[in-house]
């Protein structure tokens, strides 16, 4: 199915999967898995899925499978080990994603870790439980402007 089919299907949501408190380490740990049940029946249209919880495991990375669910609009993965910020950019292409949780890993020790990530997900209107605001973008942007700038510089040095 193309990404454009997905943008296509109905409006009809599945429920969400909630993987949390797994001791998941990859992706593919969770065929052995069963999800928590909700009050709604398990994903009938994986193409609908708009929320994953894999909250409080063992993940170290963004598994390119998450980046299929066209409809994902909330994702939370705070309380694993994903230790890069170049692990978010994989998310830049889902086109409805709007809440992401990932506070709790050691990514959110690194400077400028917010305006990393509302840079690279523009369209993010929840981070980690907290509201993007107006000032966070505009933080966001100037942050983006001179850490280019800096690497510019940077680059300029070494080639001297």
């Amino acid at each position: 199915m193309s990404r454009q089919d997905y943008m296509n299907i109905s409006e009809v949501q599945e429920p969400p999967l909630d993987y949390s408190f797994r001791s998941i380490h990859v992706l593919q740990d969770l065929i052995s898995e069963e999800p928590r049940t909700g009050l709604r029946p398990l994903l009938e249209n994986p193409g609908n899925l708009a929320w994953i919880d894999l909250s409080f495991n063992d993940l170290s990375s963004i598994d390119p499978v998450l980046t299929t669910f066209f409809n994902l609009s909330v994702l939370y993965l705070h309380g694993n080990s994903i230790q890069r910020l170049g692990e978010v950019n994989k998310l830049a292409i889902l086109p409805r994603l709007r809440s992401l949780t990932l506070h709790g890993n050691p990514i959110e020790e690194e400077k400028g870790y917010r305006q990393y990530v509302l840079c690279t997900l523009p369209r993010i209107t929840t981070l980690d439980f907290s509201g993007v605001t107006k000032a966070d973008r505009t933080t966001a942007e100037v942050w983006k402007r001179m850490n280019i700038k800096h690497k510019k510089t940077q680059i300029k040095r070494t080639m001297l």
